[in-house]
């Protein structure tokens, strides 16, 4: 039963959020020349893959007057369905996909040296950025600025100082209580990202502390706790602020990139 209840759930959400939405958006503004001068987010969707979601960070990205180019880098496999099942629980194929993010940065710094980069990860690409930042360290690459997490399917004991360690301001983690029924009871069946069955992340912070490492709890209710993070004005209002400014955490005031 719990584990129909999960499937049905990624069901319902990636029918509600991701089919038919943004159809016909031009990509190409948000990844202009003098945007990419500026510097890059990454922006990793869940395991559903280029979605509302995903649309609605960068919309609320680029809304609270972020210059940077805004990518939306999908990293899973693009099956309806059983797409998202295997995004979800082969940890292995996972890490594959994140050293691909990693190299997309690699990219970008050759293009680009010494702009800033940070990943935004939802969701299942939560655990991508994650890794993708670990797949950076064994090349010895430079550091991305920061991590951010949104309601991340990345198991809430994992060990993050390998990510970490190539960051220059840290991780920041922005966790929702109420989402058990995907980032509880759904990764305690199929597991999270990282192949670690139990609550996540996103659904309760991690349960260790590490230094530069951010925790940001979603308060009030929501008709989908999983998405909360996404809601552009959130994302405007809340999220940006750390990709805005230049020190972590960051102040009321922080300046435009």
């Amino acid at each position: 039963m719990r584990f129909a209840a999960s499937i049905m759930a990624l069901s319902v959400c990636t029918t509600c959020f991701c089919g038919g939405c943004g159809l016909g958006e031009d990509e190409s503004i948000y990844m202009t020349p003098a945007r990419q001068e500026n510097g890059l987010v990454i922006i990793l969707p869940g395991i559903e893959g280029v979605s509302n979601y995903s649309r609605s960070i960068r919309r609320g990205l680029n809304e609270s007057g972020c210059r940077y180019a805004l990518m939306i880098r999908p990293w899973g496999r693009p099956i309806p369905v059983a797409g998202m099942l295997l995004n979800q629980m082969d940890a292995v194929g996972n890490r594959a996909a994140a050293a691909g993010v990693a190299q997309t940065v690699v990219r970008y710094w050759q293009q680009h040296p010494g702009k800033p980069v940070y990943m935004v990860g939802h969701s299942g690409g939560g655990g991508i950025a994650v890794f993708a930042a670990e797949a950076l360290a064994d090349q010895g690459a430079a550091q991305v600025d920061g991590l951010v997490l949104l309601s991340a399917s990345i198991s809430n004991g994992y060990d993050l100082s390998k990510a970490l360690s190539r960051t220059r301001q840290g991780v920041v983690n922005f966790y929702n209580p109420q989402d058990a029924a995907l980032l509880g009871i759904g990764t305690t069946v199929m597991g999270n990202v990282d192949g670690a069955r139990g609550p996540s992340a996103g659904l309760q912070g991690f349960s260790e502390s590490f230094p530069r490492l951010f925790e940001v709890a979603v308060s009030g209710i929501s008709l989908d706790p999983h998405g909360s993070t996404t809601n552009s004005k959130y994302v405007m209002n809340t999220v940006a602020p750390w990709i805005k400014s230049d020190q972590w955490p960051p102040s009321t005031t922080a300046g435009l990139p």
